[in-house]
């Protein structure tokens, strides 16, 4: 590596720190991350075969040509699992730090192995720190979170702790016990150690408040922080319901880090701008104006080991902005989650499914539910009984379907022993088998 590259490096990590702990301006974060994009475009067309072919429309003879940027193809998850190797950069320079591996949850069906460096994982914590930051959290106080362990066996699934969970407070302690373990155990675990702050994935924390809420067991948290899934208003009110607190959101992925937060000044997920370049991407190819809903693309700047340009990761969002929040940060309304939660509808029409629990909860004998969506016209609803030799209301059933999710849709009840979770532990709610029709 050169002497001006070192130069220019301490001088964007410098620039990196100031952003993440005081803010730039609008100009200057753009300024800033324009540097950073043309960084990374420049590296890896000179280092990979994969890059180079699809980077070729915007690469000039000595920097990127942002005005051609929507001419890169969009990298899918196919493409990425089939030209990982090819994608990997060997020599991605010092500044990247040790190489790790990993794999995503494979909440599609399939793990994802990705690689992140040093650097892409500092600058994802320290954005994580910014969140925290934003909702005032106490490092001084307990942490506990419920997350996803590699574990393959329940027995060794335990609780764990250790200490300084926020930069700055090296003594407040960090509970963690394996979702894969029994929500009664989850619950007693709480009780046992009065955490001020629980953090785990939305479907966890719903299941949580409710088994609290039938067990008339007493639990109060200042803060739910969530990540993971979608957070649903049912789920933000049953966990005031049953913690006597607010839910704050997180959005990031596995092979990507944080990608958008919460703000409590506004409600809105602002980007995480300096970890990647966020795009709101519509079917049509074009930009998702304020209140359109859009695929999630992104680029990675800061993970120069397996760098990921125009990247879908699967899921939808609903474009932000136009609040008077102060953060000049990109913003995102609502995050609606993987593909294959959408329904798909006859002439071409999609709706991102949504049935209120306090409606759900009108159905007698449900003790858990699942729709399954098997035709353009037809949903299936799996439910676990609480007295196996009764049925349900089809007619209410059938009512809720039609008037939250569309009229054209048929549903049919079947009682099933048990809803199994993902892949990656967590519950889903809603299931199409259509995903990719058009």
């Amino acid at each position: 590596m050169d002497q001006t590259w070192k130069a220019d490096w301490r001088g964007t990590l410098e620039t990196l720190n100031r952003s993440l702990h005081v803010g730039l301006s609008r100009a200057e974060a753009n300024a800033f991350r324009q540097r950073n994009l043309s960084r990374v475009a420049m590296m890896v067309a000179a280092q990979s075969e994969f890059y180079r072919q699809r980077l070729a429309p915007v690469m000039g003879k000595s920097d990127l040509r942002p005005e051609r940027w929507n001419d890169i193809p969009i990298l899918t998850k196919e493409e990425l699992r089939a030209n990982r190797d090819a994608i990997l950069v060997t020599e991605p320079g010092p500044e990247s730090g040790a190489l790790r591996m990993g794999w995503t949850s494979g909440s599609e069906g399939e793990p994802l192995h990705y690689a992140r460096t040093a650097l892409s994982d500092y600058v994802s914590n320290q954005i994580t720190q910014r969140f925290l930051r934003w909702w005032q959290l106490d490092g001084n106080r307990r942490l506990a979170q419920i997350h996803t362990t590699r574990q393959v066996t329940s027995e060794r699934a335990g609780p764990g702790v250790r200490r300084g969970w926020l930069s700055g407070k090296p003594a407040g302690e960090h509970h963690t016990y394996p979702v894969s373990a029994d929500l009664q155990q989850h619950l007693a675990w709480l009780q046992e150690i009065r955490p001020a702050y629980l953090r785990s994935y939305p479907e966890v924390l719903c299941e949580l408040a409710r088994l609290a809420l039938r067990q008339g067991r007493v639990l109060r948290f200042d803060l739910l922080i969530s990540g993971g899934g979608v957070l649903t208003p049912d789920t933000r009110k049953l966990c005031k319901d049953a913690f006597g607190c607010a839910v704050s959101d997180f959005y990031g992925a596995e092979e990507v880090g944080g990608i958008a937060a919460e703000c409590p000044a506004c409600g809105e997920f602002h980007g995480a701008d300096e970890n990647v370049l966020l795009e709101i991407i519509k079917d049509d190819g074009r930009p998702a104006r304020v209140g359109e809903i859009g695929r999630v693309v992104v680029t990675t700047l800061f993970n120069h080991a397996f760098p990921l340009i125009r990247y879908h990761i699967g899921d939808y969002v609903e474009a932000g902005g136009g609040t008077a929040c102060t953060q000049p940060l990109q913003a995102i309304r609502r995050v609606l989650g993987r593909g294959k939660a959408i329904f798909r509808l006859n002439g071409g029409r999609m709706i991102w499914p949504y049935i209120p629990a306090s409606e759900l909860g009108r159905l007698a004998n449900v003790k858990r539910y699942q729709f399954v969506q098997f035709a353009l016209d037809a949903l299936e609803f799996h439910y676990v009984p609480h007295n196996t030799a009764q049925g349900i209301d089809d007619v209410a059933l059938q009512g809720l379907v039609s008037t939250f999710l569309d009229p054209s849709l048929k549903v049919m009840s079947i009682p099933v022993a048990a809803i199994e979770r993902e892949s990656n532990l967590k519950y889903m709610l809603y299931r199409s088998s259509l995903e990719g029709m058009t």
